[in-house]
């Protein structure tokens, strides 16, 4: 589901919640990474956030899973997900134009960011979103 844009006048760009996904899926800390997998393949998404019932603890990519568990020869049937998640989620409020969202991603070396709300997760937004802006197509 995404975020409705509004249309905003000549020359000024258009915020994070323009482009980002509203739907956030999520992983326990304590599935296994072929859990974590198929969740990516299902919603077919490139980031899950981890929680541990109460909130958000970390994230987990495809990229993350190929660099940090299979070319480790990690097994994915017994590896919990807290064993390779990053601890860091990287977020931009929603109000924010895109350029500083690309900026962060540019800054952290990554391809998704949290998009917040006073602090509270309200979505996502990707590098995906950020070239569908730039590059027009809706």
């Amino acid at each position: 589901m995404r975020a409705q844009g509004s249309v905003k006048p000549a020359g000024e760009e258009p915020n994070v919640s323009d482009y980002m996904t509203e739907e956030v899926r999520s992983v326990r800390l304590d599935a296994t990474l072929k859990e974590a997998g198929k969740l990516l393949q299902k919603y077919k998404i490139g980031l899950l956030f981890v929680d541990d019932d109460k909130r958000y603890v970390g994230v987990i990519t495809e990229s993350g899973l190929s660099r940090n568990a299979v070319a480790k020869g990690l097994d994915p049937n017994t590896t919990l997900v807290k064993a390779v998640m990053n601890r860091k989620i990287v977020s931009i409020e929603d109000n924010e134009p895109i350029v500083e969202a690309v900026t962060l991603m540019k800054e952290n070396g990554i391809r998704h960011l949290a998009v917040t709300k006073n602090e509270t997760v309200v979505g996502i937004i990707s590098i995906s979103d950020i070239l569908r802006y730039y590059s027009g197509v809706e």
